[in-house]
């Protein structure tokens, strides 16, 4: 038990999960997962070499902020696109090793946290190399460094997740969880308005203009990615050859969507139903917090709600997306372990039935493969009830403040008797 929670032996775990995951990066080129190689890459290399920088210069799918950790592998240009894979996993696997530091006390000189280190480990060996080769990689090591910071300096919090929210847009659900759940709503407001102005500040001084808020309106009008739960039934439809029902790849947001009748509305209604989905847990969030519930506590299941919200009814649905939802269930963890088994036990499941349709069996997905489909569909299905227990985690917590609320009362009335 005690090596268990050896330093070392934490490094050396974290050294073995992480090179395998860079190595099976290499390896899994083969198939599609070339954001990194092409897409991370030209971008990259556009912009040092004199072109226009994306965001700035152009409109961009992305935050202004996911620009940086996509240049610095190019090292000002010095490493060319061949090398900017290896280059691009090595920088995340630095970010991720300062959040796991944070995570095991090594800078905070704080007690080890070493239940939630090794779900994490272990959370990565599930979902696979997908979580060191995207963008989200980097937003969610910052978010889970800065969701950890929420137990003593919301501020600081508040900073970081508005930073990773810069730089993927999702982490921006757990600083609205941070105002529900946490104390100094007002210092919290002022600080990711601080950190958004200065952000927002560098890039019009740059010259951006419109274009540093593009990111709002450049996936507005996308439709239902395959792996997304809405695209479920039309998957089916569409391995069933039913007339009208398609996988297609497309060109301008290169990603593979479905088509047929119906589509389109599923995908403008999964939006509307997220908004009335988040609305509600928020609401829960802060009757818990209005009858007593602790600030603390209520932030971890609320996290968990919200994020697992935007990845269940997102109509994008990529396979990089159930990496977020380590953030809220380390910090369950780290806080409330015995609350959070199940949704850590539900959240690796998830993980290894992604890896298990993606990347490698990925192009046999694309063919409809039923057996692949049918692993997609029971993940799906588990971000639902990972949603509803997190849901039901939040209305306990009222239910239980109620409780002593109404126990308080009862003991202050017999009190007021007996005088």
């Amino acid at each position: 038990m005690s090596r268990a929670r050896s330093p070392l032996f934490f490094w050396i775990a974290f050294a073995l999960v992480h090179g395998w995951l860079g190595w099976q990066g290499f390896i899994a080129e083969s198939v599609p997962y070339g954001d990194v190689s092409f897409v991370y890459s030209f971008w990259a290399h556009q912009a040092v070499s004199g072109g226009p920088v994306v965001g700035i210069d152009t409109q961009w799918v992305y935050p202004i902020l996911a620009f940086i950790p996509m240049v610095i592998p190019t090292l000002g240009g010095l490493v060319p696109a061949a090398g900017y894979p290896f280059a691009w996993i090595v920088l995340v696997i630095l970010i991720d090793a300062v959040a796991f530091s944070f995570l095991i006390g090594s800078w905070t000189r704080g007690t080890v946290r070493t239940v939630a280190a090794w779900w994490w480990l272990a959370f990565l060996l599930c979902l696979g190399p997908i979580s060191v080769a995207r963008i989200d990689s980097i937003a969610t090591a910052i978010a889970l460094v800065g969701l950890l910071f929420a137990i003593s300096r919301p501020i600081a919090a508040t900073a970081l997740l508005t930073i990773a929210a810069w730089i993927k847009v999702w982490p921006a659900a757990i600083v609205g969880t941070l105002w529900v759940a946490g104390r100094g709503r007002t210092r919290i407001v002022v600080a990711a308005a601080v950190t958004s102005a200065v952000v927002l500040s560098i890039a019009l001084v740059l010259g951006a203009g419109g274009n540093v808020l593009s990111f709002l309106t450049q996936q507005t009008g996308r439709g239902l990615q395959i792996e997304s739960p809405a695209s479920n039934f039309f998957v089916w439809m569409s391995a069933a050859r039913v007339p009208g029902f398609a996988v297609y790849y497309d060109q301008a947001l290169l990603t593979f969507q479905v088509r047929g009748p119906g589509t389109e509305v599923v995908a403008q209604l999964s939006t509307l139903v997220l908004v009335a989905v988040a609305v509600l847990v928020l609401a829960l969030g802060m009757d818990a917090k209005k009858h007593g519930a602790v600030p603390l506590r209520i932030l971890g299941p609320l996290a968990l709600a919200m994020t697992t919200a935007l990845v269940a009814f997102n109509k994008v649905g990529s396979p990089q997306y159930i990496g977020w939802l380590a953030v809220p269930i380390v910090f369950g963890l780290v806080i409330d372990r015995q609350r959070f088994q199940v949704p850590a036990l539900i959240t690796l499941v998830i993980a290894l039935l992604t890896q298990a349709f993606y990347p490698y069996l990925y192009l046999e997905l694309l063919r409809l493969n039923p057996w692949l489909i049918a692993i997609m569909s029971v993940r799906n299905v588990l971000e639902f009830v990972l949603l509803g227990y997190a849901i039901v985690m939040v209305a306990r917590l009222r239910l239980e403040a109620r409780a002593r609320e109404v126990r308080h009362t009862a003991r202050a009335r017999r009190r007021m008797s007996i005088r």
